[in-house]
């Protein structure tokens, strides 16, 4: 698949993706507005209905509060009519009929004034005896006690229910002038107050019902009996109640806050299907607290809203969408042309060799001059690439060339430093010495070095050591050191301490550069197995014992190094060796091979690499055993430094082949 055809596909992706997922998320902000915006609503009118019943139950309150000052003000009267016609001495017939004249016009029921022990003296009925009130008790009840005895001067009763004539009524009494008796007025409950409470309260439910989207009202007393219940299904709706929808209106009255819930509360129900939100408020009673509430069920209905939503947004959708592709189409174009031209002058240029000609420069100007953005500066880059590359190519030949010629060299100069060293280590059979040393550089070549050859029939010369330095220049001072020792070693041997002063001298004279070496030399006497010996700073040799020991040999007179100080004294030694035994000398590239971990190998670990070696085994093994115990802890680490090793080991005094 092209790059034109990918680009063009993720950006559709995208497209594609993202216009209906902002489309979810609108939808959702959608319904949780439309959620938020009637619970609101229907919170305020929960609200406001709860107060206006809670007027309407105060207003039969407030007008039996008027009557019942109405009443007391008659029983007043008639209480001042009838002290002032007793004291006129009407008679009681005229005084009775007065009465009966009074409670005709102000349509009174009753009226009765008694004296101090509750008995009546006037009434306005005339068609009954005055025992009657006596008989049921009703003048003489304790409600009125306390104006009979002179301690109030006006009481209101309850709803009273006589028993004789199935009467009720209520009763408003006041104390006589002179305190010797009451007056009684009586008053039917008022009709008024019930067609408040019902028809009012019904019609004003009913009014809220068909002004607002609300789908049920109801409205409660403390006991959750229906006041007053309105619905679009009918007007006398449905008084029962749900064991949610009690429960909630029961925690609406516990709580005196108004609440809401939604019956299908999740996000599919409410936007797919007709889901309810129930909003509900306190009704509050005169003394403030709650003594009902009132109750909606509201409809939350997506189905419009969604309706639209999908018609618009996706017309709208759509119309983004092509609007999108044929935008992105020119935008793709204008990537991917460039591109493509950078894809086909590099190929042109791999076919070509590295060899740009004058179209491939001309496209590469073109597309770096006409663009500002990272494809120009890809194609500038590319420009600058291609112009410069030739020169590189030309240069990185001449530099593989000398480095192929310095390789050669160094090869050369490895051959000939290996040269320099003893090729062979073969012995006739009744030698009574055997030696074996190896050296590997740790580059192509070295600064370490060795060397034995006989002095005489009884003399055997040996050495080691370890110039400072690495590479050619530790090489050239390797092969200076090792010619020097040879000729001084000729020429003079009676002291190796001597040798190794003369040939400290001839360093330190021609050494420009500072370098010096470490060395170990002896010469060892083949009749008796003692090695004279002398050391200049090298490494603490070892000696393998006829029972199997690896003893580390101590420096009692050691040197320095050679080539640092030309006037340093140099100290002969003495190692003696018994028959079989063998003298063991290393450079540091021994005990300091380090592995992946930079641990070092060390004298320690040299040590018992050498008691595990058989007794009496050739000098060969000896070095085999040694090396193979450094490349196995080294493993695949790379060398830090040039390793030699050399294995001397006496045989005796006589010849080997003859014991």
């Amino acid at each position: 698949m092209t790059l034109r055809r990918r680009l063009f596909l993720l950006v559709t992706t995208i497209i594609a993706i993202g216009l209906p997922s902002a489309a979810g998320v609108f939808a959702y902000v959608s319904w949780h507005s439309v959620l938020e915006r009637t619970k609101r609503d229907g919170t305020v009118i929960a609200q406001t209905l709860a107060q206006s019943v809670t007027f309407i139950q105060l207003v039969p309150v407030a007008i039996d509060k008027i009557i019942d000052g109405n009443v007391r003000t008659q029983a007043d009267i008639v209480a001042q009519f009838t002290q002032l016609a007793r004291k006129e001495g009407t008679p009681a017939q005229d005084i009775n009929y007065a009465l009966r004249t009074i409670a005709a016009r102000n349509a009174i029921p009753e009226i009765w004034v008694t004296d101090t022990h509750g008995k009546p003296l006037f009434w306005s009925l005339d068609h009954i005896d005055s025992n009657i009130a006596a008989d049921s008790g009703l003048t003489l009840q304790p409600a009125f006690r306390p104006l009979l005895d002179g301690l109030l001067f006006s009481v209101s009763t309850d709803l009273q229910h006589r028993p004789l004539d199935q009467q009720q009524l209520y009763y408003g009494a006041v104390a006589t002038p002179d305190r010797k008796g009451m007056a009684l007025i009586g008053r039917l409950p008022s009709r008024a107050n019930e067609i408040i409470r019902s028809i009012g309260l019904k019609r004003m439910v009913d009014t809220v019902l068909s002004a607002a989207l609300i789908d049920t009202i109801w409205i409660f007393n403390d006991r959750l009996e229906p006041l007053a219940v309105s619905s679009v299904a009918g007007n006398d709706g449905n008084n029962s109640l749900s064991d949610a929808e009690r429960a909630f209106v029961e925690t609406v009255i516990r709580t005196s806050a108004p609440a809401s819930y939604l019956e299908k509360s999740t996000f599919h129900n409410a936007l797919f299907q007709h889901a309810l939100l129930y909003v509900a408020a306190p009704i509050f009673g005169a003394d403030g607290l709650p003594n009902g509430a009132a109750l909606m069920r509201l409809p939350v209905n997506m189905e419009a809203e969604m309706h639209a939503l999908l018609t618009v947004g996706g017309g709208v959708t759509a119309v983004l969408l092509l609007l999108a592709m044929a935008m992105a189409l020119p935008f793709l174009n204008r990537i991917v042309r460039p591109l493509s031209c950078l894809t086909l002058q590099t190929r042109r240029l791999v076919e070509q060799n590295f060899d740009p000609d004058h179209e491939m420069h001309a496209e590469l100007l073109k597309i770096s001059e006409n663009r500002r953005d990272e494809v120009g500066y890809l194609g500038n880059a590319l420009y600058s690439m291609v112009t410069t590359l030739k020169a590189y190519i030309a240069d990185l030949k001449a530099t593989t060339a000398a480095k192929e010629r310095i390789e050669g060299e160094m090869s050369a100069a490895r051959d000939i430093q290996m040269g320099m060293l003893p090729r062979t280590f073969g012995l006739p059979p009744d030698a009574r010495f055997d030696l074996h040393a190896v050296l590997e550089p740790a580059k192509a070549v070295g600064g370490d070095l060795f060397d034995f050859f006989l002095l005489d029939e009884r003399r055997l010369f040996f050495l080691i050591g370890d110039v400072s330095d690495k590479g050619v220049p530790a090489a050239l001072f390797m092969a200076m050191s090792k010619t020097l020792f040879t000729v001084e070693a000729k020429r003079d041997s009676s002291s190796v301490a001597a040798i190794m002063e003369r040939v400290n001298r001839s360093l330190c004279e021609n050494n420009p550069e500072g370098m010096f070496v470490t060395v170990f030399a002896g010469i060892l006497d083949l009749e008796n197995g003692d090695i004279s010996c002398s050391d200049g700073g090298h490494e603490l040799p070892f000696a393998l014992r006829t029972d199997g020991r690896a003893e580390m040999l101590e420096k009692k007179n050691g040197g320095l190094v050679l080539g640092f100080v030309a006037d340093t004294v140099y100290r002969n030694e003495i190692i003696r060796l018994q028959p079989g035994e063998a003298l063991v000398i290393y450079t540091d590239g021994v005990t300091e091979a380090m592995n992946a971990e930079h641990a070092l190998f060390k004298e320690e670990r040299l040590g018992e690499t050498l008691t595990a070696i058989p007794h009496a085994c050739a000098a060969h093994t000896i070095i085999e055993q040694v090396m193979g115990a450094v490349r196995a802890f080294v493993g695949g680490h790379p060398q830090s430094d040039d390793i030699t090793l050399l294995a001397l080991r006496w045989h005796g005094s006589e010849p080997f082949g003859k014991k």
